[in-house]
């Protein structure tokens, strides 16, 4: 097969929807598939890859260090682009410039367009003139909009499956959870050496429990009423530190906080950390923590997994194949539970081990392997449905 797939970011950009569609490029080339992108030019930033199609970007200014922003695509460029790719089929992964774009060329070289849908946009309105111009109902009708038309959509989770078929039930939704690459995630030896050389450079002595949280520093995020629910803990217990990594318009703040409570040395910021060594943060800790809700299924948590940490997250549908209760963490109704939960799991050793091992048996679900098996397989479908029968995939479960 002969595929696009089009981004409003990509590398050398970090994020879970750049990691999600990279992993998947590779992994179809692998399986000898000819793959493309069309995604935006990062200042300072040369292409090589000749199948790369980069535009140029309006800058949003989002308060991180990335430079988001919407691409300023040339269409008629673009389409001889993907002519000249004999392109079959285009994904997009975003309800942008490019994703808009890539909605277009489908139907001018009429094949067909699949789309995955990878962030709860009302949970981010508050970016655009702190919220007041974009009520949710808005931005339903947005995403109504841009679906519309669309051969099948693709949800990460069950939440982000109930979300796309309330907005357009009459587009097929089929589940594909992420994946990551474990190999790639783990691409540098850490022996227990390391291990004790990186907490000690944060100030972590052996004694200390550590938590993790790993995400944008951002009110969608919910940082501030996770740092509100570690607060009690560590008033109680100075052995316990809470590590936030990844950058974000609340950072500052945060640090400030800190600072205010007299806790500046529970709560550690890393700031903005390349994804190859993120693991190693990981690795450092005893349990994975979030208090968001605006997720659709995080990479974060599979990372964790993967790294053998016990999971504590508010209870929310894009949590549910990832977070067991009882057998791997804990799904939380309240920030007051939150606290409860971190302190039960914190005093019971034996419990820390028996999750670990199930976080890391569970982890094994989300290989990116098994994620481009699966998009393969629907790719494959819905060329043979396209254009009269999609309403088929209604029916069907790609596994």
């Amino acid at each position: 097969m002969n595929i696009a797939l089009m981004l409003d970011a990509f590398t050398p950009m970090k994020n879970g929807v750049i990691t999600s569609a990279l992993q998947l490029k590779e992994g179809l080339e692998k399986r000898g598939h000819h793959v493309v992108v069309a995604t935006v030019e990062v200042k300072g930033y040369k292409e090589k890859e000749k199948n790369i199609y980069r535009v140029p970007t309006f800058v949003l200014g989002l308060g991180d260090k990335q430079d988001y922003g919407i691409g300023l695509v040339n269409r008629k460029k673009l389409l001889n682009f993907l002519k000249e790719n004999k392109v079959e089929l285009i994904h997009t992964h975003t309800e942008f410039a490019l994703g808009f774009s890539g909605k277009a060329a489908a139907k001018k070289l009429h094949i067909p367009h699949i789309h995955t849908t990878h962030t709860m946009w009302e949970e981010y309105r508050h970016y655009i003139f702190h919220g007041w111009l974009l009520s949710s109902k808005m931005v339903k009708r947005i995403m109504r909009f841009f679906l519309k038309g669309v051969s099948t959509i693709v949800a990460p989770s069950v939440k982000a499956k109930k979300y796309d078929q309330m907005v357009i039930p009459e587009v097929p939704v089929q589940i594909v959870p992420n994946g990551i690459d474990m190999k790639k995630f783990k691409s540098s030896s850490f022996t227990e050496g390391d291990i004790t050389k990186l907490r000690n450079q944060y100030g972590i002595q052996k004694s200390d429990k550590l938590l993790v949280f790993v995400g944008r520093m951002g009110q969608e995020k919910r940082v501030q009423e996770l740092f509100n629910s570690v607060v009690p803990i560590a008033k109680e217990n100075p052995d316990v530190k809470l590590i936030l990594v990844g950058d974000g318009p609340d950072l500052t703040k945060l640090k400030d906080n800190a600072k205010a409570v007299g806790l500046e040395s529970t709560f550690i910021f890393t700031g903005f950390v390349n994804w190859d060594k993120v693991y190693q943060l990981y690795s450092i800790a005893d349990i994975f923590v979030t208090s968001s809700l605006s997720e659709v299924h995080p990479m974060t948590l599979i990372e964790g997994a993967m790294c053998g940490l016990p999971l504590i997250a508010r209870r929310d549908d894009s949590y549910l194949d990832l977070v067991y209760p009882g057998k791997n963490g804990y799904l939380v109704d309240t920030d007051e539970e939150m606290t409860e939960k971190i302190k039960l799991l914190l005093n019971d050793n034996a419990l820390l081990k028996q999750f670990s091992k199930a976080s890391l048996e569970i982890s094994q679900m989300f290989t990116a392997d098994h994620h481009v098996e699966r998009m393969e397989k629907l790719y494959k479908r819905v060329l043979e449905l396209y254009p009269d029968r999609l309403d088929q995939l209604k029916k069907e479960t790609i596994e």
